[in-house]
């Protein structure tokens, strides 16, 4: 009796099935009432997808440039490491401020200058450095400064007065400006197309900012605790000589030119904007100098507002000539982006928020508190464990939440840690108000980081990677500076009247004011971004993939079922 080839193809296909998971073949054929047999709409059942290939296809494919996946991790944990380098740097110019202003004989805001140098000079340098990752070479740039940075913070340790450790502490700031323009630039030349993966990459890059700086706390204060601040120093120089030899196997070559002589890409240089440089290092050099000389030399001497005049004006001229030079720093057309200008004035006020209140409660607890080095890195430490926790709720949601319901609540962590700080007093509960407030001020810092990192990669072409991280990180690191400038103003100068000299803690209330003043900015001006989620991979390649496998499957199935015909008919 011959069968229908309608019923002979449901059979061989269920006898395929059945023989590759190991069950004995049974050509009877299925009610259509089995579960089983009934096929998943627009599933991935239906597209013939096994379950790895599932994975595969939602989470993205692994980078061409990375040989294998455990590169791939140690690149994407050395790109967390650069982001972290400055902010680490912070850190530990937190925990070591009581004990290096008593060795050195250090003032107030020579304490200030010894975190705000490393972003001034960070800052001023990021987008030159990344123009030049871009034209020369990101690998290259990157284990230079992974190496300068190890070298130079060893004299830190050995620094005799204020001065030598001022000087080293910029020129530790050019090192850390070499390495996050190259290592943004080949993450996001190598993860180009949105996915999951992508998504995961960039929290675990995002969270270098905040947990460098909570990191640099912990480490180093354990190091001081144990010996001295000198060696917190030496520490960290052992820490980047280790990264700086790793560097050289995991960083891959994603470069923005094909392979060419050192002297035919020296020929680029023509194009390096050197005006825009000059104008960007000195405008916010005199700017931030004096914003930090203001409290203490007096705000009507003539030297500290010709600093202020003239760095405003260098600016400004920063900005018109960047509309002019055919390859700026900047250039002056992302800023047409409604969202990109929203996306950085949120971060900025954010950050400006995040860093200011957690220099000023580590110096609370130092000061105040007559805390050890040590129980000032273990009160800080559910900085840390939170900061892990939220960037990897950070790389799962963004595909999935409205990425503008995160910017906000992000900012309104940072308006609650503010809040929360200003009302502290000496006596609180360290559980009530420090822990929550900790827990908070992470929160939006790495919510925040997240979403911006990933629009403003996006809002470049690929060859000017690097220089969009440049961008990012230049507002990052001049808002840094210019917060402590700010900050440290408002603390000398309530310091020095009668309220603050009866009330040791009133200046700190005032600086976390200031705080809280910078949050509520980044609430006010969050809600007017307008994005949708990030990282979803494109429909069509999913499509095309999907439809690869289910011609491959039907090809397949029609050739058994045309073999099993010409049997029945022999």
């Amino acid at each position: 009796m011959a069968v229908p080839s309608e019923q002979l193809a449901e059979i061989t296909e269920v006898s395929h099935d059945q023989s590759r998971a190991g069950i004995g073949t049974d050509i009877t054929p299925k009610s259509p009432n089995f579960k089983e047999n009934t096929p998943t709409i627009n599933g991935d059942e239906e597209n013939g997808l096994s379950r790895i290939e599932r994975i595969k296809t939602h989470f993205g494919d692994r980078p061409e440039c990375f040989k294998n996946t455990f590169q791939e991790i140690s690149f994407v944990f050395q790109a967390t490491v650069a982001t972290a380098t400055t902010s680490f740097l912070t850190g530990v110019a937190l925990i070591i401020t009581v004990p290096v202003s008593q060795d050195l004989n250090m003032t107030q805001g020579e304490i200030a200058w010894i975190s705000a140098s490393v972003s001034l000079v960070a800052g001023a340098l990021q987008l030159a450095l990344g123009q030049l990752a871009d034209l020369l070479g990101r690998k290259l740039m990157y284990i230079a400064g992974m190496g300068s940075f190890s070298a130079f913070v060893l004299l830190v340790a050995f620094s005799q007065n204020p001065f030598w450790m001022l000087i080293v502490c910029g020129i530790l700031g050019a090192c850390s400006a070499m390495v996050v323009p190259p290592a943004i630039g080949i993450l996001g030349a190598a993860y180009a197309t949105p996915s999951k993966r992508k998504n995961m990459a960039f929290s675990a890059f995002s969270a270098g900012n905040p947990l460098g700086f909570v990191f640099g706390t912990i480490i180093c204060g354990i190091a001081t605790q144990l010996s001295s601040w000198r060696a917190a120093f030496i520490t960290l120089c052992i820490i980047w000589a280790v990264f700086t030899a790793h560097a050289i196997w995991a960083v891959p070559n994603v470069e923005n030119f094909d392979r060419a002589p050192l002297r035919q890409r020296l020929s680029t240089l023509k194009q390096f904007d050197y005006v825009g440089t000059i104008l960007t290092i000195f405008g916010t050099g005199m700017f931030t100098a004096g914003l930090t000389l203001g409290p203490e030399d007096g705000w009507g001497r003539a030297h500290v507002i010709a600093l202020l005049v003239v760095g405003i004006v260098l600016l400004i001229i920063f900005v018109l000539w960047e509309r002019i030079f055919p390859t700026p720093l900047m250039p002056p057309h992302i800023w047409k982006d409604r969202n990109f200008s929203l996306i950085i004035a949120v971060v900025l006020f954010g950050t400006m928020s995040f860093t200011s209140s957690g220099f000023w409660t580590a110096f609370f607890l130092q000061q105040i508190k007559q805390y050890s080095t040590l129980m000032v890195a273990v009160h800080l430490l559910p900085m840390a464990i939170a900061g892990l926790i939220w960037n990897i709720i950070a790389g799962r949601i963004l595909h999935r939440v409205n990425n503008t319901a995160i910017m906000v609540f992000g900012a309104v962590c940072y308006l609650g840690a503010s809040l929360l700080f200003s009302f502290m007093k000496p006596e609180s509960n360290y559980w009530a108000f420090m822990f929550p407030a900790l827990i908070l001020n992470v929160a939006g810092a790495d919510l925040q980081f997240n979403v911006a990192n990933m629009y403003v990669m996006q809002s470049l072409p690929k060859h000017q990677q690097s220089l969009a991280g440049g961008i990012f990180n230049v507002v990052i690191r001049l808002s840094n500076a210019a917060v402590m400038g700010i900050s440290t103003a408002v603390f000398s100068s309530v310091e020095l009247t009668a309220e603050g000299m009866a009330d040791p803690m009133l200046k700190f209330t005032r600086t976390f004011q200031v705080s809280v003043a910078l949050a509520a900015a980044s609430v006010l001006f969050a809600p007017f971004i307008r994005l949708g989620t990030q990282g979803n991979q494109p429909k069509g390649e999913n499509q095309e993939k999907n439809q690869s496998s289910k011609s491959t499957e039907i090809g397949t199935s029609a050739g058994e079922s045309e073999l099993e015909e010409k049997k029945q008919d022999m």
